[in-house]
């Protein structure tokens, strides 16, 4: 699964998540089990968005992210502080919900929006070139053509 989070973007909001048994430490045992909650957040958010949006995500995704961090957190409290883990798990299915309803966009890196409706289109300004989600219909969706022209750009396709 490529990889759309790191352990440091979760411990950027969550930081006390690195004082977990068998996660705060540099071993190779913490490593692993980083890798395996995040994993498994990827893993549930891409299920829940995958009948509207194509995944894995990119990298630059930061909505993704985002999505990814919190249900890091959720995952691993439920069990720790369940009070506190059912309250960020009912704010994390809203804003779900409301990507799958088309009520909420996702943001890039850039802080572009990554994929809108636009009428009857989809319009994507996703810095990765060929777009890695969208909405609706493959039918319907459309790439501006100087977010291309700047994609092989970037690659040196034209000088």
């Amino acid at each position: 699964m490529p990889v759309v989070c790191s352990w440091s973007h979760v411990l950027a909001r969550y930081a006390e998540l690195d004082k977990l048994p068998s996660v705060g430490s540099s071993s190779a045992v913490a490593s692993e089990t980083q890798t395996n909650l995040l994993n498994m957040a990827e893993a549930h958010i891409h299920g829940r968005l995958s009948s509207r949006y194509s995944v894995p995500f990119s990298a630059n995704n930061m909505t993704a992210i985002d999505l990814i961090v919190d249900a890091v957190y959720v995952q691993t409290q439920l069990t720790r502080q369940p009070e506190k883990a059912k309250a960020l798990k009912e704010f994390l299915d809203e804003r779900l919900e409301a990507l799958l309803s088309g009520n909420a966009g996702m943001a890039t890196s850039s802080g572009a929006v990554a994929a809108v409706m636009v009428g009857d289109t989809i319009w994507s300004s996703t810095q990765n070139y060929p777009p890695t989600f969208g909405m609706s219909d493959i039918e319907k969706a459309e790439v501006s053509s100087e977010q291309l022209y700047d994609e092989d750009a970037l690659r040196g396709d034209y000088r």
